[in-house]
């Protein structure tokens, strides 16, 4: 079920960029254009900040709704490290708690989040990892992402969208 849900989220993602004419976050540098004017067009910001919007598996968070927020900081053109906070809705309420370690590769970020999940369970560490891949809407971007969580010897599969700007 979970797999359709991220298949339809994929869809519903790709249908808006089709519809407004997205273009990658970090566009390929064409051969007529240089280093300099392709940095100041397409390079990173330093700071990050997004909301995030997604659903998990059927395990232990039962098929909720995952909101959070994030914040990025990077400290150079390929590594950042920041701070999320994810509230879950469903049968059950978790919030998880998380510090990614980010690496990016043009449009792809790749990251590993300790953390932990405090639920119904009780407080439980855990360890994210993930990757999304960023589009630019005007000066937003936006990122479909997939995580997978694991808490307490289970495995959380937690696809979404993140919505965000740099500055």
């Amino acid at each position: 079920m979970t797999r359709i849900l991220f298949v339809e989220l994929a869809v519903l993602v790709s249908a808006v960029f089709s519809t407004v004419g997205a273009s990658p976050a970090y566009a390929e540098e064409s051969e007529h254009e240089s280093e300099s004017v392709h940095e100041a067009a397409h390079g990173f910001h330093p700071n990050f900040l997004g909301a995030f919007v997604g659903v998990t598996s059927e395990s232990r968070r039962e098929k909720g709704i995952p909101l959070g927020i994030e914040y990025e900081r990077r400290l150079n053109k390929y590594i950042g490290i920041g701070l999320v906070a994810e509230y879950t809705f469903g049968d059950l309420d978790f919030w998880v708690y998380a510090v990614p370690f980010a690496y990016h590769t043009g449009r792809w970020k790749l990251y590993v989040a300790p953390g932990i999940e405090d639920g119904d369970h009780g407080s439980e560490p855990l360890i994210r990892i993930g990757a999304e891949y960023a589009y630019e809407v005007g000066e937003w971007e936006i990122s479909p992402q997939l995580d997978l969580d694991f808490v307490d010897g289970e495995e959380v599969l937690v696809p979404g969208v993140v919505f965000g700007k740099g500055f």
